[in-house]
């Protein structure tokens, strides 16, 4: 049962709108980062764009981004009441528990997407255009601009470093995209269950940057670009309290009677 609901919350997803909403996120917004580095910049290596084009919008709205993937779907749901008429046809348990999978799959999916993409065009595809000038560098021993965190997967080669960034900023995404689904379920006011997140995921970094410990930020550990690059434990920890969270969230979930 809980397979053929989630191919049927899946197939159900395939919309206009929301095909329009992932094709802005993946294509759109980081093409409008593209363009301003189109002039007037200098940059050293291609991955170096790469970092320069996901540096932008993507890592202030991140928590609001991984929101509109499919969370803006499922609030209409909850608006509308819509389970009330799906209870005699489906268990309310499975209803959730497919929304949930499925809000994990396709935030996973569109996130992923919105990095490589710009990481497939900033390396291989971009360097054909010839849109951007590159200036060799002189300043670095090993000839390497990209000293960011993350960037200790280079020598495993280009693509390897560019799927398993992605993969790392997907897996954050979907760890905010299910605490979010989670308040949802748990909190009246779908303002508080939406922002929080977005909330904590900016105050934590200001409070990180306060206390001289910016590379343990939640906007620096899974977007690194604004400072130097650290080991890659330090970005563990703040995902751990992350994963605390939801582990809690969806503990009081499964004690309340949203799922049963």
């Amino acid at each position: 049962m809980l397979r053929h609901q989630l191919a049927v919350e899946l197939k159900k997803s395939i919309t206009s709108t929301n095909l329009l909403i992932w094709s802005t996120i993946i294509f759109l917004i980081p093409a409008i980062s593209f363009l301003q580095y189109t002039s007037g910049y200098m940059f050293f290596e291609e991955i170096e764009l790469f970092q320069s084009i996901i540096s932008g919008i993507i890592p202030l709205l991140f928590p609001v981004i991984v929101i509109f993937i499919f969370l803006q779907t499922f609030i209409q749901e909850l608006k509308n009441n819509y389970i009330t008429y799906v209870r005699p046809r489906i268990p309310k348990k499975i209803y959730l528990l497919s929304k949930g999978i499925t809000n994990a799959l396709l935030t996973g999916l569109v996130v992923f997407m919105m990095i490589f993409v710009p990481f497939i065009f900033a390396v291989y595809i971009e360097p054909k255009l010839g849109i951007i000038k590159y200036t060799p560098s002189s300043f670095l021993e090993d000839g390497s601009s990209g000293s960011t965190t993350f960037s200790q997967f280079l020598p495993l080669g280009e693509l390897s470093y560019g799927v398993l960034y992605s993969l790392w900023v997907t897996i954050n995404g979907v760890v905010y995209a299910s605490i979010s689904f989670s308040l949802l379920l748990l909190i009246k006011s779908r303002f508080i269950a939406l922002s929080a997140p977005f909330l904590f995921y900016h105050i934590f970094n200001f409070i990180a940057g306060v206390l001289g410990h910016a590379r343990f930020s939640p906007i620096s550990t899974v977007f690194p670009f604004n400072i130097e690059q650290q080991p890659l434990w330090t970005v563990i920890i703040p995902f751990l309290v992350l994963i605390l969270i939801l582990m809690i969230l969806l503990f009081c979930l499964r004690r309340s009677n949203e799922v049963t």
